[in-house]
């Protein structure tokens, strides 16, 4: 998929009901309860609002193009009633340094705060305190500029730092609309802008486990300087090495292992169960296997840089930005490069740890499994495969061609249709004409051979991509697992099918297994449809522990080159950020 790359992120007002409604709330009546003296427009306001709006560019601000917010700005003054906002008792009896705190505090949630002009502000803050220029103009100055700081910081906790044009959504998604000027109009009235980022940013527990994640290995990045391992050979459990006793304080640090005693120097050089233990569970949190054995690529993953770690759970928090604000129910997750599957019971309360297992997906060189997000309305059991047709023409065509019984042997049959009325087609060399011609199809019957197993869980969307079971169980063993045509394949369809029909009465794990094994096909439609999110992304994090991954689909270099641009170059280019 394609992405531009434009700061902020957001629709326009003008095009937004919510900040519609806003606005004429905020002309016909005082939305704050301000006074009739406090809704008298300040005629000093106007002129700057009208001066920044005809120049778009803003003196007081160092990223001083603001063509990417006057709409906003202006929606916000009218809220307002064309008064100052977080100086409007006073240039000494304020709230900004709170809202300085806030732009200050950016990296806390993965941002740059040099993109919110934070510093520069806070000295013209301290200019302005100091008695250097408390002019009306001035001060309408400096309140609307830094609200357009606020606004993009906002933006780009809500939206995310680039616009994601493609990453697609299911035409029943409904999107949350959001008015970021009432909200801090809102703020500043209640006298509450720190609670303006829980507010905005993404409520998944992903994403807030992320950003605990964040703090801990920015925080180890800035204090360590750990050991760069080199070994002369794969190391294994009983070896002994040097450098044992470096490994015993990155994993440490990482919380792969507890702290342990002091050990002399030569029990310290050991590969002991203890260590083993640990770099499993390294191995583990790095996509790698873990077998305990030490070779090339535990090593490469030992030697990471912690800051390339920190640049990783950043693209990550970005990313779930890009999605829509999923606030409360049941909710799945496949993480592509990951190659797992997380069901959450709960968005909004996070009472048990998710349902996680393992997944196939699309052949990273020509297959790849896109982004996007769908509701899940129904599973079906004992399913038909319809096979694709890019597949009957690459691959069944030139096999059939050569020995009109391969479809037989594969439990196959040729169809006119892939409908429940389909007629089945005897194979010889006119029907094997009017199949390479798409008159007619293929698909594959219920059974052990079927490719989608026992049960398909469908989300209706643009790629014809789903969840299945699988007959190949064993590629679940392989630590790298891009090997379907584009569809996910399941580890425990069992355990995922039960998640998904828990609220429906009557299909508990038994009945489950016996619509997968022994009965008909049948459709199962859900009571109420469950959000599916196919995403990438190279950090994941659970409630103990963060995850990291191989970037299989090459993804991370284009969306850093995005995020590194200057934020007044951030309006022009396309890269490409999804599949």
């Amino acid at each position: 998929m394609f992405l531009s790359a434009i700061h902020p992120a957001k629709p326009s007002v003008y095009n937004n009901w919510t900040v519609i409604v806003w606005l004429i709330l905020g002309l016909m009546f005082s939305p704050l309860s301000r006074s009739a003296e406090d809704n008298t427009t300040d005629p000093a306001m106007v002129e700057v609002i009208s001066s920044l709006i005809t120049s778009n560019r803003h003196p007081y601000l160092l990223h001083n193009d603001i063509y990417d917010q006057h709409e906003d700005i202006q929606a916000l003054y009218q809220l307002n009633s064309y008064q100052l906002v977080w100086l409007k008792n006073g240039a000494l009896d304020s709230q900004v340094d709170d809202v300085l705190a806030l732009l200050a505090n950016a990296e806390e949630n993965g941002l740059n705060a040099q993109n919110y002009d934070g510093s520069y502000l806070a000295r013209k803050w301290l200019q302005i305190k100091a008695g250097q220029d408390k002019s009306p103009q001035a001060l309408a100055l400096y309140d609307t500029a830094l609200n357009i700081a606020l606004l993009r910081y906002l933006s780009d906790l809500h939206y995310g730092q680039v616009k994601a044009h493609n990453v697609k959504l299911g035409a029943d998604i409904i999107l949350e609309q959001i008015s970021l000027a009432g909200l801090i109009v809102e703020a500043a009235a209640q006298k509450k802008p720190s609670e303006l980022v829980a507010k905005v940013e993404p409520v998944l527990p992903v994403y807030q486990h992320l950003k605990e994640a964040l703090s801990k290995y920015r925080q180890l990045a800035r204090t360590n300087d750990f050991h760069q391992f080199a070994f002369t050979q794969t190391l294994r459990p009983g070896q002994r090495d040097s450098q044992m006793v470096f490994l015993r304080e990155l994993l440490t640090a990482l919380g792969d292992m507890p702290e342990l005693a002091e050990t002399d120097a030569e029990n310290g050089k050991l590969y002991d169960a203890s260590l083993v233990k640990g770099v499993k569970n390294f191995q583990l949190r790095h996509g790698l296997g873990g077998d305990g054995v030490i070779g090339k690529s535990t090593v490469a993953a030992f030697n990471m840089p912690l800051a390339d770690r920190v640049r990783q759970i950043e693209l990550s928090m970005e990313r779930f930005r890009w999605l829509p604000r999923v606030k409360e129910g049941s909710l799945i997750i496949v993480n592509i490069p990951a190659f797992q599957l997380w069901a959450y019971d709960s968005i909004g309360m996070e009472t048990v740890p998710p349902l996680n297992m393992k997944v196939i997906v699309g052949k990273s060189l020509n297959k790849q499994t896109p982004v996007f997000m769908a509701n899940m309305h129904f599973l079906q059991f004992r399913p038909y495969w319809n096979v694709p047709r890019s597949i009957v023409k690459e691959e069944l065509l030139p096999k059939l061609r050569l020995n009109w019984s391969y479809l037989a042997g594969q439990n196959m049959e040729l169809v006119n249709n892939f409908g429940p009325n389909a007629t089945v087609i005897a194979v010889n060399d006119e029907t094997i004409n009017l199949l390479s011609r798409g008159l007619l199809k293929v698909r594959q019957r219920p059974g052990r051979l079927n490719a989608l197993g026992s049960v398909k869980f469908m989300f209706p969307n643009d790629y014809n991509v789903y969840l299945h079971d699988t007959p190949t169980q064993n590629l679940f063993k392989r630590t790298r697992r891009d090997f379907s045509h584009g569809c996910v394949r399941v580890e425990d369809p069992e355990a995922l099918a039960e998640f998904v029909l828990k609220s429906k009465d009557g299909w508990d794990r038994q009945r489950i297994s016996n619509a997968m094994h022994r009965d008909n096909p049948r459709y199962v439609q859900l009571d109420n449809p469950i959000p599916v999110i196919i995403f990438y992304t190279t950090a994941m994090a659970t409630a103990d522990q963060v995850l990291f991954f191989e970037d299989i689909y090459g993804l991370d270099n284009p969306l850093i080159q995005a995020l590194s641009r200057p934020v007044q170059k951030k309006t022009a280019d396309t890269v490409v950020l999804t599949e």
